[in-house]
């Protein structure tokens, strides 16, 4: 056994795990020394990779729920767990469609998640390699921006990702909250400051640079150890600590302080499943 597979496997390049509020319009990292969240206007990203996954939060145990990150949900298979207080909690394993149902009900929490592996300079001290995780309105955003893109566009760019329009879900669509709704919703909770608030969610709004000559040299070198973790990470999976995530760092670190997820709705026609 080697020195690094002693732990599980190599360790992990992502530094920073990104999310994007709904409700707020803005993006946010866990800052491990502060041990708060940090929140972001917009990021700029060279993308590295895409992945999925199952993420959420159980607001009954308010335990974090979390999964590997697969290339192909049509062929590997998901190892859904919760965890709180540094422990672990398997819930489901599978292919996603087969456990679909579960790991998404109410009762576990879990929202399908694609994880888009990027260089971001989210403290000011440069590119860091880092995981945008995309779920809600983000993702039914995500997956908008890639229809207009060329196939492989995504990585041709840098791409900026910044607070979209204030949205709604109208039937199966979403459409931006029109000027009157939002007066007349102010003039309404004048009234009634209890009155019940429609689900209203801001989107992402998304602008593309082509990609610098030495930006995507940076990108091909860092893609390069992400990809030889991802095979690591892989071929050792079954040495993996149950108080280790697939990182092979402590979930809890990174992941806990996450709130619960925005009450948004989701385009489920635009999901890749």
């Amino acid at each position: 056994m080697s020195r690094t597979q002693r732990k599980g496997g190599n360790t992990s390049p992502i530094k920073h795990y990104l999310q994007f509020s709904g409700s707020t319009g803005t993006f946010s990292y866990y800052d491990k020394a502060a041990k708060e969240r940090v929140d972001l206007e917009q990021i700029e990203i060279i993308v590295l990779d895409v992945r999925a996954s199952v993420t959420g939060y159980n607001s009954t145990s308010k335990a974090q729920i979390t999964s590997n990150m697969v290339a192909d949900i049509s062929s590997e298979k998901l190892k859904v767990t919760s965890w709180k207080d540094k422990k672990s909690t398997n819930i489901a394993e599978g292919l996603y469609k087969n456990i679909k149902n579960e790991v998404t009900s109410k009762s576990v929490g879990g929202k399908f998640t694609t994880n888009v592996i990027c260089l971001c300079d989210v403290t000011g001290e440069g590119q860091e390699v880092c995981n945008l995780q995309l779920t809600g309105s983000a993702l039914n955003s995500w997956i908008k921006f890639i229809d207009t893109l060329e196939k492989g566009g995504e990585y041709d760019n840098v791409i900026t990702l910044k607070q979209g329009a204030l949205s709604v879900v109208d039937g199966k669509v979403f459409r931006a909250v029109t000027p009157k709704e939002e007066k007349d919703l102010d003039a309404k909770l004048k009234k009634n400051p209890r009155a019940p608030r429609p689900i209203w969610f801001y989107v992402v709004d998304f602008e593309t640079v082509e990609l610098s000559e030495d930006e995507a040299d940076l990108a091909i070198e860092q893609d390069s150890i992400l990809q030889a973790y991802f095979e690591g990470a892989t071929a050792t999976k079954a040495e993996t600590s149950e108080d280790e995530d697939e990182d092979g760092e402590d979930v809890e670190d990174e992941k806990e302080q996450s709130a619960p997820d925005d009450a948004e709705g989701e385009d489920k026609e635009k999901l890749p499943f």
